[in-house]
């Protein structure tokens, strides 16, 4: 009598990446409980997916810009009680950010 082969059970590779999640953290962290563990769980597999980041980008603001370019300038008409600088710090923080996001979108970033 022949045996008939029981077809195997397709797995969705998002419960497979859910459940080697959670192995990995029975792993990593033996004593973690479960509500921990699943929060942990939710935010490692946001990175993985890149959706809903669980860390807020930072941004650097315009006060923060004008007082990194104020701390490393110099005006050479200082002595005379002149001083022609000029610094569009919202312009600069925005150049700056959308810089760091595009390197972070493209993979460059550190």
């Amino acid at each position: 009598m022949a045996r008939r082969k029981h077809p195997e059970k397709q797995i969705n590779p998002a419960e497979r990446w859910i459940a080697l999640t959670h192995v990995y953290l029975k792993m990593a962290c033996p004593g973690i409980d479960q509500n921990k563990q699943t929060k942990l769980a939710g935010s490692i597999l946001s990175l993985i997916d890149d959706r809903d980041r669980a860390i807020p980008q930072r941004r650097i603001t315009d006060a923060q810009v004008v007082e990194m370019v104020w701390r490393h300038s110099q005006c050479v008409l200082s002595q005379r009680g002149k001083c022609p600088l000029l610094v569009f710090g919202r312009q600069l923080a925005e150049e700056i950010n959308e810089f760091f996001a595009q390197e972070e979108r493209s993979g460059d970033a550190f």
